[in-house]
């Protein structure tokens, strides 16, 4: 396809900067796709509508296929890691005047410097004469909401479509042999379900590197989302029920009459506490809290008063408290750093980060993502250098919550509670007495009310 077009040296350098990306992180596979990924390619097609396929709805139902005519150029690609739209399209030879136009149209629903990722995938629909008709985006991490871009009275007019997804109850019960990990791929299940319970349920009660033993057994009831029977990604976690030789735990989802959703143990006192015990999705830890440690660069015993996180370059470092930024910038062996300044004379400091998403005298919540694991200043490959500091002592993020409680629901809530709580006592035990049992649509249905 030749193609001759000349457009501006602002709109080249706005689709250059605009469509680049901010160093995504490479997706684990873990959350499932709605449809196989294409390669890229290149296909001639022609259709009387005066586009190929239309996805009206963005879905993949309504394409029709290629065929071989000369009215319509249609591309197909998926993105790479450190990839971006606007180098996929330069590689198929897109006019640049057209990816500026397409800029333009995106900016105004998507921003593609922060929100692409590997494995996003699009179909894009010129005409004989190189002009952009159609552009079909589909993110990985969420299928259904791709963007739909369309060309309409000479000017291409942008879309974030919001497709149904079928949402299924699964329930299982699974032995603990190693880890956590290990125990949830056991029951088929991926990484994504993994984070989900030793991060977003279990995350400030339960230390998953050190507290599970062989033997201990894990009962779940979790929401499967699915999007014409491809599984999307994981919904909510109900309920998950630990019985350990170190810990037992219980965690159970309530929204209140306000809206507001957490997790409770089976008496209704929270799991939230001031800090979590992880900084970032959990990967393991390469080097313990110790006092007296063989430092691999210097070859020569310092003390190491924190916690160092194995994890690749890019992956999110969230504050493990709310607190204000009082450091964020170099620090010298510590490189990138931030340092959090949270209540009751408690500070956090996060090091070697590859990037610093938040700025001095900024306010930060619970989770809330500060930056991005690297290696930078002194550090032999990319990790995290966590460390938790009270009234200037250093102490051991491992134990931080240890023999503290939870705060309790009101009592106006408890009936609520209590009502909802035996609800998924009963179903799972139903689920669980055939591991990674299959609820039925009308079960599924059954559970709605909470949101």
């Amino acid at each position: 396809m030749t193609v001759i077009c000349v457009a501006g040296v602002m709109l080249l350098r706005l689709a250059t900067l605009a469509l680049l990306p901010e160093r995504p992180v490479e997706d684990d596979g873990a959350r499932g796709t709605h449809t196989p990924a294409p390669s890229a390619e290149v296909a001639k097609d022609s259709t009387p509508s005066g586009l190929p396929g239309s996805m009206a709805d963005g879905s993949e139902a309504d394409y029709m296929g290629p065929r071989q005519d000369a009215m319509f150029t249609v591309l197909r690609d998926t993105l790479k890691r450190n990839d971006s739209i606007y180098q996929s399209l330069g590689r198929q030879q897109v006019c640049r005047a057209q990816i500026a136009s397409l800029n333009g149209a995106l900016n105004e629903v998507f921003d593609t410097r922060r929100h692409v990722r590997p494995g996003d995938w699009y179909e894009l629909i010129l005409d004989n004469g190189g002009a952009v008709q159609r552009f079909h985006y589909v993110p990985g991490r969420t299928p259904e909401q791709p963007i739909l871009v369309e060309r309409r009275q000479e000017r291409l007019q942008a879309r974030r479509l919001d497709l149904p997804l079928t949402r299924v109850v699964h329930g299982a019960e699974v032995r603990i042999q190693d880890n956590l990990s290990a125990a949830i791929a056991r029951i088929g299940e991926g990484d994504a379900l993994t984070d989900l319970l030793a991060d977003g349920i279990f995350g400030a009660v339960i230390d998953f590197r050190r507290d599970p033993r062989q033997g201990d057994i894990i009962q779940l009831l979790y929401e499967k989302l699915y999007r014409d029977d491809q599984f999307v990604r994981y919904g909510h976690v109900l309920m998950a029920r630990y019985q350990g030789q170190v810990v037992s735990q219980t965690g159970i989802r309530f929204t209140d009459t306000a809206g507001n959703c957490g997790y409770y143990d089976a008496d209704g006192q929270s799991l939230k506490r001031q800090f979590l015990l992880y900084p970032l999705p959990f990967r393991g830890i390469t080097s313990r809290f110790n006092h007296q440690r063989h430092h691999p660069i210097l070859n020569r015993v310092v003390p190491h008063l924190g916690t160092d996180y194995a994890a690749s370059t890019g992956t999110p470092v969230w504050a493990t408290g709310r607190g204000q930024v009082i450091h964020a910038g170099w620090r010298g062996a510590l490189g990138k750093a931030v340092f959090i300044r949270h209540p009751n004379g408690y500070e956090t400091r996060y090091g070697h980060l590859s990037r610093i998403l938040v700025t001095k005298g900024q306010q930060v919540q619970q989770k809330q993502e500060i930056g991005r694991v690297g290696a930078t200043g002194r550090a032999t490959g990319p990790h995290l250098h966590f460390e938790i500091i009270k009234d200037g002592r250093h102490l051991n993020p491992e134990t931080i919550n240890r023999g503290k409680r939870g705060e309790p629901l009101p009592p106006e809530l408890l009936t609520a509670f209590h009502t909802r709580r035996d609800e998924l006592r009963r179903r799972l035990e139903a689920e669980t007495t055939t591991p990674a049992t299959l609820a039925t649509a009308a079960d599924t249905e059954s559970l709605q009310p909470q949101p």
